[in-house]
Order: structure tokens, then sequence, then C-alpha cells
């Protein structure tokens, strides 16, 4: 199978693809909007598997037909493409599947409903240019790969261009793993029966009406008061959170945080440089605590899958008829939606041997359905059984 895959968000998928000596693997990324996080990746100086071009340029978005994206994909026999690469792949002249990583189907192609997000004026013009050739194009892919929680499954309604597959996310479960011990190594200046949380999401908690229909609102402020109340019911507990540019609430959970009584309870963690933490530093940190704390939007994201990795229980709250729909032999993730339940989630994780058996469970979990390898090998099966590998 000779591939084109675009965007960062397919890393670990190429990786995975590649592994079988069968498959011809390319990943294309834009050298603008490569992730810091990524960039310290040995494989990307690999020639014969990365390019890295200024692929996502102005000129190529008006005249996509033109770019040199587009002629460098239909070198391919397909494309897996993410974020802009339904704009190129769509003039490739080759079959292609869109797998989104989140704005690139429910706001990218939606310029009126993602106004509040952006800057009136000139970057209004830009978003319909935009927005015209991502709806082209996604509607023109062969298939569209997406977890079939509310936002995408919202999103790809409003084009007309049904979810066709579910993509699990793709996790490398060698740099995300235990370590020997299972239980978490503890800093000299902590008590040992501490419960430490590590939280690393944004903070977003507004609900406004369209961050939470796009699934952006991560309703942090659960977790800060089923923390609070823990507290309140005599637990020692440990917040850890990162600093991040990313964050535009950091203010408000500061506050939030300082109102209920927390502030000497949490530590936030800066890598003091602008590229953030790495990969390995982030597998650090999950292993560093007792409990991985998602999300709460209904929803979940590579927190809960890298965490779970690490075989660290994870807190969460997904949609559970989703959730069922996906992962028919259940999920290994801690369930609440209320303060009650976080609080409730805390005080199980205290008792050390349910702690280690959900720890595994979890790290199981991902084995099964999230190993990158795994996921490579459905997505062969799966572009097979499409008509799309010869």
């Amino acid at each position: 199978m000779r591939v084109a895959l675009f965007g960062p968000y397919m890393f670990e998928l190429a990786v995975g693809l590649r592994e079988n000596p069968a498959n011809d693997v390319r990943l294309f990324l834009d050298q603008e909007t490569l992730p810091r996080s990524l960039r310290s990746e040995a494989m990307l100086d690999d020639p014969d598997f990365v390019e890295i071009g200024p692929w996502g340029s102005g000129r190529s978005i008006l005249r996509p037909s033109v770019s040199a994206i587009a002629s460098r994909m239909a070198d391919y026999d397909l494309a897996l493409v993410t974020e802009l690469g339904p704009v190129f792949a769509r003039h490739s002249g080759i079959p292609y599947v869109f797998i989104p990583s989140g704005w690139d189907l429910t706001c990218g192609p939606f310029p009126i409903r993602s106004r509040s997000s952006r800057r009136r004026g000139i970057g209004d013009l830009s978003a319909m240019v935009v927005a015209a050739r991502m709806r082209a194009g996604i509607r023109a892919a062969a298939g569209l790969w997406g977890a079939p929680f509310a936002p995408f499954a919202t999103a790809a309604d409003r084009l007309g261009r049904p979810l066709t597959h579910n993509l699990p996310q793709p996790v490398d479960t060698d740099l995300f793993s235990p370590q020997r011990d299972p239980e978490r190594l503890c800093h000299e200046s902590e008590a040992p029966d501490r419960i430490v949380i590590f939280h690393p999401s944004r903070m977003m908690m507004s609900e406004d009406r369209f961050l939470v229909e796009t699934g952006q609102c991560k309703r942090n402020q659960v977790l800060f008061e089923g923390m609070a109340d823990a507290v309140a019911a005599g637990a020692d507990v440990g917040l850890r959170l990162l600093r991040r540019a990313s964050s535009p609430d950091e203010d408000e959970a500061v506050r939030r945080l300082e109102a209920l009584g927390l502030t000497e309870h949490v530590e936030w963690l800066d890598a003091g440089r602008p590229e953030g933490f790495t990969w390995a530093e982030l597998a650090d940190l999950y292993r560093s605590a007792d409990l991985v704390a998602d999300e709460f939007g209904g929803w979940f994201g590579l927190v809960a899958i890298e965490g779970a990795a690490c075989g660290r229980p994870v807190l969460n709250h997904v949609e559970p008829d989703t959730m069922k729909a996906i992962y028919p032999d259940g999920h290994p993730f801690l369930q609440a939606s209320s303060a009650a339940e976080v609080a409730e989630a805390i005080r199980m994780i205290g008792d050390v041997d349910h702690r280690r058996r959900l720890g595994v469970a979890s790290r199981q979990w991902v084995l099964r359905h999230h190993d990158r390898s795994v996921v490579a090998r459905w997505a062969e099966v799966t572009l097979s059984e499409m008509g799309l590998v010869r």
C-alpha cells in the first residue's frame, strides 16, 4: 500500500503503518503549523518517511489544484488526511479519507458559527475561503473516520457527510507505559499516602453554547469542586496542573481554586520553554500520579489514553451510549459528571489495591484498542474493505 498522510495528528498512525514492510508511507507536515512538542521526534529527520514544507500557505489554499502538496499526494495510491488535508487531497486525483482532529470538522467548515473564536476583520474573510474549501474537501472524501460523540456527529450531519468509521486514537505504548513499580514515585516532600491527581487538560470552563457544541468545554470546575469536597471530608489530595498558552481560562482556574481553599493543594507545572513538555516528560508526569483527570464534557481525548497506557486510573465523563457502541466490551474510565461523583472517585482511589487493579485494567484496555500497531492494522483492514487498497 502506497499511502500519503497529512498533518501532525497522523504521526502515530503513520509510524504504525510503516511497521508493515509492504507499506510505502509518507507523512507530510506543514512547517508553519508543526507542533513544538513533535519537533523533538527523531523520526522527523528521516527523509524517506517525513516531508516538512510550506504545504498550507495562503497561495496553496487559494489555488489548491496547483499546490505542491496536491502534486506530491498524487504520487501515492491513497491519502489519510487531517486538518487542511481535505483541501489539497481533493485535487490530488487519488482517493482519500478524512480523519478529523477537532476544529477541522467542528469549526473550520462553519465560519459563521465559529465567529466567536476569532477576531473580526480580515480573519473573517480568510475563514470564509478556508471553510468553502474544507466543506468541498470533506464531502468528496471516500470516508470520514471519527469518534461518533456529539461534536463530531453533529458537525458531520451539518455537512451532509455522516461519519463512516471510528478510528481509535493511536498511542505509542512503549513510551507511555508503566514503570516496573506499579505505584507512583513519591517526591521527598510528599506524604506517601497523599493522593496525587494529574490534570494536563487545558483550562476551558466557559459553557458558551458554541464551545459546548464543538467539544471545547472541559468543565475543569467539576474536578476542582469535587476535590474540595474530598479535602473537606479529610482526604489528603494534591493536584498538578499545566501552565500552557492554550488555556484561556487559566486565570479563572486560579481564582476558583483559591475560592475553594485549594491553593495549597495545587502545583502548577511549567516546562520553562516555548515548546512545552516533551512526550517523554509527560509520560513521567502521568506515572508520578495516582489518578489522571481527563475532561468532563462527554467525550475523551489523548489525555485519557496516555494516562491509561501508563497504568493509571483515569477519571472523566463520557457519553455512555456512544462508549457502548464504540467499545462493546466496556472501558475502564471512572465516571463523574458532578462534584459529588468526583469526591467519591477520589475516595475509591485511596484504596491502593483497587487503584492497582484499575491501573492494570486501564493499560490492558489501551493495548487492545489504542496501541498504534493495533490501530494501523485496523486501518489496513478497513481500507481494504472500502476497496481503496489494491
